[in-house]
């Protein structure tokens, strides 16, 4: 990877029900928020990655599906949740992934982002270990140059 973005995020609010694996209704209108957050405020993406589904939860994809719809982008959902370490090598390694202007969405469960930080070779301490399970509202956005760590910033969404 020698330029490109990536927003490490987690899925939207989910509900109280710890069966239920799709997101609340408050979890549905953040992931129609951020259809028009995202390309508006970051950049229009162009690869879209969510966990697969599992019987647990269908809620990362279910956030990012009105962004997909708005930009015509699908979503890759081939990697399970426990699979963050493969992603992250396919993200470094691909060409596809490695030009300046890329922008790509992740959205994972927020016990594995942080260690999908790590696999992307953020620095310690410039994201959040452990990830608040209460916090849905955050995206890291990792700034890559050249095969340097990558720098990494917090955005708090406005919603």
């Amino acid at each position: 990877m020698t330029n490109a973005r990536i927003l490490l995020m987690r899925h939207a609010e989910k509900s109280a029900d710890p069966m239920d694996p799709h997101l609340s209704s408050d979890g549905y209108a953040r992931a129609v928020k951020l259809a028009e957050y995202i390309p508006g405020t970051l950049g229009v993406p162009q690869f879209l990655f969510a966990t697969s589904i599992s019987k647990h939860s269908v809620r990362p994809i279910e956030t990012i599906e009105p962004l997909s719809a708005k930009i015509g982008v699908p979503i890759d959902s081939t990697n399970a949740d426990q699979d963050y370490g493969a992603l992250a090598s396919q993200l470094l390694a691909d060409q596809r992934f490695a030009d300046a202007s890329t922008l790509i969405v992740v959205c994972w469960h927020h016990g594995n982002i942080p260690s999908m930080a790590r696999a992307l070779r953020a620095n310690a301490g410039s994201y959040p270990d452990p990830w608040d399970a209460e916090v849905f509202n955050q995206i890291l956005v990792l700034s890559f140059s050249g095969d340097d760590a990558p720098q990494v910033t917090t955005l708090t969404e406005p919603f």
